[in-house]
């Protein structure tokens, strides 16, 4: 079983003693500050990390990326303050997190997409640590578990990022992801550094800037990584990431998964894609690797753990997990070691309806014919349209809004999806309790209830980013254990910047099928990128729940979440039986499968016992010299 990367990262001064608590020393690197205590201590096994340093000042870089020390020591040289020098760094193109120490004082800051976080948390005893991601934090801080966390998890489709500080862990808390962190020996503070683009340039303009920044983010990839494999769905995003692989001359196998639904046309498209790039295609059948909830549950041994599930958060995206792990080790085989995905270019290149309600303010009748299509499909009325058009409520009003109506029971049908994000629901299990979890949670934060971006379309870009990312840390945790990094280059923050960069309305359906990404790749692949549908899974899924109810009744038989009053087992248990569950109440129960699933790994989680002396003791890690 393969390691995963981290970091945990400690200030040049800490009060308190040292625990002494263990992890694997096997390819465990520490830096120093140059008082001798140390300041990293990273598994870089699926990561980079450079350092370099001038006099009591250190920067270094942990993540994807190809600049080397010599870059960061200029960078050091050329910039006095931090948050010019954070700035300045920030433009090396990849996927990252900046780590600087400045005399006693540790600044972290991770990634504008989310996808790179940044937690910390306080010892006991005093001092703190950074860390990028919860894990390595729950036992140097003491952590315990927080149930209720799991309840703000329950809520389909989901909150957005950043509304509460809290993990699902006592003591340790997650930055929102435009804030960095400021850490000395007895104080945390946290400061914005980003703002999304004001979204300026016509598409004629901006396209050339996606595609330059695209560009670089895939060489970050191609120079750095020891072996190639990617996803060939045949969707615009996948397709267009392996046309730029093949345009710098990559060596790469690609694959695409063909599902069980005669009409999901993907495998068609991709098979075009890889001969118009001259590159090998793998198609997965539904033969060649587990389905959807397949392999989970053991009725013997309960819960799989053959790859462990993490502590630091739910896996949340659990239905695939048993075949993401095959797949990993299939790409691991074909001698990858990075593994590039298209997540995130739905969120970049096609616009919310939300964007009609931002016209509504300046060219009401535009907003009205534009969205009428879009209406005419969903069976939306002109005067819901036009009563949801008008609504201007900030981010605050709408959250609180929300809030209030968790547990009520979802409409048969929804209304215009025009504001600040779609309609948030608990599951028809979850309880009275869970709701009231939920609303304590937010009362922690009332005060700080903020949007991602200015404007309704950008914030639904930008917090559908931050979501993905959040969700997919468990997800590559798991392909690192099998031997690869899942890479998205469409959640570089410079990739993020130049999509913003472009108004939201130059993305309209009316332009095409994701008009700026088309723009950007220009007369590249003519043939696969004209494609305009999209594949959908919903009979893979079903037909997997089908196949696994027994397995999954008995993982819920006596659930943990029922123990912690979250939900109700025979409402639970009733809709894992009823073969016509609408497709939102079936997104929601992948949901709770993967909070039972984390709660289960919790309760057998066994306390670390202390090493004997003989490594070199770093804070709260005792690592082999």
């Amino acid at each position: 079983m393969g390691s995963t990367s981290w970091f945990v990262a400690f200030p040049g001064k800490a009060e308190g003693p040292a625990p002494r608590i263990p992890v694997p020393a096997d390819g465990v690197r520490v830096v120093h500050h140059p008082s001798g205590r140390p300041w990293i201590v990273a598994d870089a096994s699926h990561a980079r990390l450079v350092v370099a340093g001038t006099g009591a000042r250190r920067l270094a870089l942990f993540g994807e990326f190809d600049a080397d020390a010599g870059r960061l020591a200029r960078l050091l040289d050329r910039h006095d303050d931090v948050p010019g020098l954070l700035a300045a760094a920030h433009r090396v193109p990849g996927s990252f997190h900046l780590i600087c120490a400045d005399g006693d004082a540790l600044w972290v800051q991770g990634s504008a997409s989310g996808l790179r976080q940044v937690c910390y948390a306080r010892h006991p005893e005093g001092g703190y640590a950074a860390a990028d991601s919860v894990e390595p934090l729950i036992d140097w801080s003491g952590g315990a578990p927080r149930p209720e966390m799991v309840a703000w998890g329950l809520v389909h489709p989901g909150f957005d990022y950043g509304l509460t500080d809290g993990t699902h862990w006592t003591g340790v808390h997650r930055l929102p992801a435009d804030h960095r962190l400021r850490l000395t020996g007895d104080r945390a503070d946290t400061r914005p550094w980003w703002r999304p683009p004001t979204g300026g340039l016509p598409l004629a303009e901006g396209a050339p800037l996606l595609r330059a920044a695209l560009e670089e983010a895939v060489a970050v990839r191609v120079r750095t990584a020891a072996g190639l494999s990617a996803d060939l769905s045949g969707g615009m995003d996948s397709t267009s990431l392996c046309y730029l692989l093949a345009g710098q001359d990559a060596s790469f196998r690609s694959f695409v998964e063909q599902t069980v639904d005669p009409n999901h046309d993907d495998a068609r498209w991709a098979a075009l894609a890889a001969r118009e790039i001259g590159r090998e295609l793998t198609v997965l059948g539904p033969e060649d690797v587990p389905g959807p909830y397949d392999g989970i549950w053991d009725g013997d041994a309960g819960l799989v753990t053959e790859v462990p599930y993490g502590l630091g958060e739910p896996y949340t995206l659990i239905r695939n997990r048993t075949r993401k792990t095959a797949m990993s080790r299939l790409f691991a085989a074909t001698g990858a070691t990075v593994h590039i995905g298209g997540f995130g270019g739905d969120e970049l290149f096609t616009v919310a309806p939300s964007y009609f309600s931002d016209l509504y303010r300046t060219a009401p009748v535009a907003a009205v014919r534009g969205i009428r299509p879009l209406a005419r499909l969903r069976r939306w009325t002109l005067p819901q349209v036009v009563r949801s058009l008008a609504d201007r409520r900030t981010y605050a009003a709408w959250f609180t809004q929300e809030l209030s109506t968790l547990h009520l029971p979802r409409p048969a049908t929804d209304g215009p999806t025009v504001g600040w994000g779609p309609a948030l629901h608990l599951p028809p299990w979850a309880t009275a309790h869970a709701a009231e979890a939920i609303r304590e949670i937010a009362r922690e934060r009332s005060g700080e209830i903020r949007p991602q971006a200015g404007d309704r379309a950008s914030h639904t870009a930008v917090a559908g980013q931050r979501i993905g990312g959040q969700r997919l840390g468990p997800l590559r945790d798991l392909m690192e254990r099998s031997g690869v990094l899942l890479s998205l280059p469409y959640m570089d923050d410079h990739v993020l910047e130049a999509a913003l960069a472009v108004p939201r309305g130059e993305s309209l359906p009316g332009r095409g099928y994701k008009p700026l990404l088309k723009a950007a790749m220009g007369p590249t692949g003519s043939g696969a990128l004209s494609r305009s549908t999209k594949g959908e899974f919903s009979m893979s899924v079903y037909r997997g729940l089908q196949r696994n109810r027994r397995a999954l009744l008995a993982m819920v038989e006596e659930p943990l979440l029922a123990e912690h009053g979250l939900v109700d087992p025979d409402a639970l248990r009733a809709s894992i039986r009823d073969t016509m569950r609408p497709q939102h109440e079936t997104a929601a129960l992948e949901l709770t499968l993967g909070a039972e699933a984390w709660l289960r790994t919790v309760a057998g989680r066994t306390t670390p016992t202390p090493r004997e002396p003989g490594g070199i003791l770093v804070n709260s890690y005792p690592v082999a010299p």
